[in-house]
């Protein structure tokens, strides 16, 4: 095409800096716009993944109408969000289409210009190239646009890549084999928050359990009952010292800290696995000590309220872990305290339960 007219290469390069300012004049706005629409797009996901879990409970408390209207106002601000990501896509688009019109019909009025001097052949073949170097230029500049939003979703990934991480798992001194051997804790002065901006969750508190006490901790909800299990399991960092047997639990690794503690949390959950991988997940145990411990707990095979009569110690549970009741998940969870205790008689194994069930008691008290 320059070869046919030269004079066609002046107004190409204004052509590229109007594509490359719209360009970046585009970006400024879609770049924000783009991480508007991914924030509001994780509740819309989130409030469906967890309405589909607890679909049984929404419809036992006639609760469905509720949660339609907070999904419909989740799907409300996503729309809004993704209209305006593609509205201000189509401006791109227009603007561009306007300046390759423009271009086109510039070089059309060049032609008649200098008609004289062209043959029909070229002037046919100039109009030809013209359409496709414009439209070159509009598809180069749409799709860098796009790969520039779409990094946004990279820009997402690497904000948890930055996240502050947890202490080393192992420091250089680790402590005994045998710890803890009595199981005594102290609290001294513990000042605790679930981030370094976050107001105080525990103030101030002191605190003694003995060897081989069972301590119940009471409270309203937000009272602090989790929070003093995450500092003693370091989920963040507390202030102050909690010693276990003597030994300072920031002086050792997370993991000599952590393996030598269990929880069972409000909601346990079970692996999509057989019983056997979740009640020994390491393989430390022989299938009659497993079944010894079923036995203890009134989890085997059969109590008709627990396990159906065909399931084994290696049948597999379904994702949805509805075959067990929340009573029995706490209580598969203190069956892995009591396995991991008959490994290692020697050391004192911690167990924390957090809201225990009824049907809990009688093994706990076992």
């Amino acid at each position: 095409m320059v070869a046919v007219i030269p004079w066609i290469a002046i107004p190409v390069i204004p052509l590229g800096i109007i594509f490359f300012v719209l360009r970046r004049y585009f970006l400024e706005t879609s770049r924000d716009v783009k991480r508007l629409e991914c924030t509001t797009r994780s509740p819309v996901f989130s409030h469906l993944a967890s309405s589909l879990r607890g679909l049984w409970t929404i419809r036992a408390y006639k609760a469905e109408q509720k949660f339609q209207e907070v999904f419909d106002a989740c799907q409300d601000l996503h729309s809004e969000a993704w209209f305006l990501l593609l509205t201000t896509s189509r401006w791109l688009a227009v603007y561009l289409d306007v300046t390759y019109a423009i271009f086109v019909t510039i070089v059309a009025f060049g032609t008649l210009i200098l008609v004289e001097t062209l043959t029909l052949g070229q002037v046919g073949l100039v109009l030809s190239l013209t359409v496709t170097l414009t439209g070159m230029f509009q598809w180069c500049i749409r799709q860098s646009a796009e790969v520039e939003n779409m990094m946004i979703s990279v820009e997402r990934g690497i904000e948890y890549s930055d996240l502050k991480k947890e202490a080393p798992w192992e420091y250089e001194y680790r402590p005994p084999p045998s710890w803890p051997h009595e199981g005594r804790i102290y609290f001294d002065d513990i000042n605790f928050r679930y981030n370094s901006y976050g107001p105080l969750v525990l103030k101030d508190l002191s605190a003694f359990i003995d060897p081989r006490e069972k301590l119940g901790i009471v409270g309203r909800t937000g009272a602090g009952k989790s929070s003093l299990i995450a500092a003693l399991f370091r989920l963040s960092e507390p202030e102050g010292s909690i010693q276990i047997d003597g030994i300072l639990t920031t002086n050792i690794g997370l993991h000599d800290l952590r393996k030598k503690m269990s929880v069972a949390p409000q909601e346990p959950f079970l692996f999509t696995a057989t019983m056997r991988n979740n009640l020994d997940p390491f393989n430390e145990h022989s299938d009659e000590e497993l079944w010894n411990a079923l036995e203890e707990s009134s989890l085997s095979i059969t109590n008709s309220w627990s396990l159906p009569k065909p399931m084994s110690i290696e049948s597999v549970m379904p994702s949805n872990h509805f075959i067990l009741f929340s009573p029995s998940h706490q209580v598969a969870k203190v069956l892995e305290f009591q396995l991991q205790h008959h490994k290692r008689r020697k050391e004192a194994n911690i167990p924390w339960v957090m809201q225990p069930a009824f049907a809990f008691q009688e093994i706990s008290q076992k």
